[in-house]
Formats: structure tokens, sequence, C-alpha cells
């Protein structure tokens, strides 16, 4: 079924499409036009360029349609007073854990199995974070006395 020099043939390239979207055999062999029963899709499932393909479409497609969807659907149930509570617990969660918590792209462990050193050290971490976020806080005037106004 492939073509001399490795590229993928039309009904290969119709099948990486396919089960990339549905994951059906069947379909995929309708579409490609050819026959099922010939074992044409699963031959096609074994080239590393057709499995690289569906691979490619899928992770494009999560890139460009879901993880956009999944941002929207978080900021709507974090902005919901009416979503259920764990609904919004799990959301703050996952917000925190993708910008405070772990850092550098390194697997957070959950509190429960850190020592007390690394706890002491993921603390101090996120107080340098906070402090290189916060806001210098202009000195407050006095307010002048004008004696009890309620008197």
């Amino acid at each position: 079924m492939p073509q001399k020099g490795g590229q993928m043939t039309y009904a290969e390239r119709r099948i990486a499409e396919v089960m990339a979207e549905t994951g059906n055999r069947k379909f995929a062999a309708s579409e490609a036009k050819v026959s099922y029963s010939s074992g044409a899709v699963d031959k096609a499932m074994q080239r590393p360029a057709v499995l690289n393909e569906i691979a490619r479409i899928q992770t494009e497609k999560l890139f460009s349609e879901l993880l956009p969807l999944a941002v929207r659907v978080h900021a709507e149930i974090l902005a919901d007073p009416k979503a259920p509570a764990g609904a919004r617990v799990q959301a703050v969660k996952l917000a925190y854990d993708r910008t405070l918590g772990a850092q550098d792209g390194a697997q957070a462990k959950e509190p429960h199995e850190m020592t007390a050193e690394e706890i002491a050290e993921a603390i101090g971490k996120l107080e340098a974070i906070a402090i290189g976020r916060a806001k210098t806080v202009e000195s407050a005037q006095p307010v002048p006395n004008y004696g009890d106004m309620f008197s």
C-alpha cells in the first residue's frame, strides 16, 4: 500500500484522518475506499507514518479546539457563583496547580506526600512568587483630627 519513497498513499492519509477523528476501522476503510476484510486498515495502522499522522492530527485538534474550550469552561466555572462547590474547588485547585504550584513543569507532590523540608521549600517558593507579584503600597497620610464627629 505505501508508495515508494515512504510517502503515504491517498488511502493511508484518509485512514489516518478518519482514525484520528473516530477510531473506527470499518468507517476508515469505507472512507478510504478500501476493503475492510482485506486488512488494509490493519496494515496501514502498522506503518509509523500513518501512526505519526494520527498523532499529529489529534495533537493539533487538542491544542486548537479542545484546550481553548477547556480554558473557557474553566473560567465559566470559576466565575459562576451558582456552580456546585465541588466543581469550583476543583477549578480553583487546577488554576493554582497550573500557575503557582508545579513551577518549571515539575510534577508537584500532594502535601501529604511531602517531607517537612519539601513543604517548607514549597512555601518559600510561593512566598517568593507572591513577593514578586506584590504591588507597592503607598504611604498613607494621617487623617486630620476634626474632633469627635459623632458627639
